[in-house]
Order: C-alpha cells, then structure tokens, then sequence
C-alpha cells in the first residue's frame, strides 16, 4: 500500500515536472510586456522633453526678437523726435516738418509737445 502511494506521488510528480516544462511561462511574457511598455514609456517621455525644449526655444527667440524689434523702434522714434526738433530749432514750420517727415500736422505737433513739454514749451 506504501508503495502504490510512493509510485503515485513519483507519477504525479513526474507528471506536474514535465508540464512546467511544456507550458509557457506567463511570469517571462508578462515581463517581456513590461519592459515594452517601459520603452515606449521612455520614449514617450524624451519626444516630450525634445518638444518641450524646441519650444522653450521658439519662446525665447521669440522673445529676444520682440526685445530688438522694440529696441530697435525705440531708436527709430527717438531718431524721428531728433529730427523734428532739429528741423523746428532750424525755424521750419509745422507744415513743412510734417511734409519731410511724412507725418500729419497733429503727429509733428504731439510730437513736439512731447519733446518741449519736458522743456516747458508748448507747441499751437
């Protein structure tokens, strides 16, 4: 009786041994999943970054170049106001400022306020 329990629990065993070997193991898949999900995870993640840093870039180009266009007005107006303060020291008239100038009658005249107002002259 022994040892048909023996000759049992050696086949049963035998048995269980040879079908670990025949089914496939889900532990090894399932980690082959997970490292792939990982990669496309880390992929995923350095487009991001590299889009982000592209940009990060535009902005700050975009911005540097806003600084030099507003940089680069204010010369041409501090340019124009020197040029109309100029031409009336020089006795020009209103009228013949805005001609050269190509402004109105109303922008040589703001424009001189402006200039003479820090001067304490008032332009009619």
């Amino acid at each position: 009786m022994l040892e048909v329990a023996f000759i049992c629990s050696f086949s049963l065993a035998s048995i269980l041994f040879l079908l670990s070997f025949i089914k496939k193991d889900k532990t090894v898949k399932l980690e082959k999943e997970i490292e792939q999900l990982s990669m496309n995870y880390l992929q995923e993640m350095y487009q991001l970054k590299k889009k982000m840093r592209s940009l990060e870039e535009e902005l700050l180009i975009s911005s540097d170049q806003s600084a030099i266009l507003r940089q680069s007005h204010s010369n041409a107006h501090k340019q124009l106001l020197t040029e109309i303060l100029t031409l009336y020291k020089k006795g020009h008239s209103i009228q013949s400022i805005a001609s050269i100038t190509r402004l109105s009658i109303d922008e040589v005249k703001r424009l001189l306020n402006s200039v003479l107002d820090q001067r304490s002259g008032f332009i009619e």
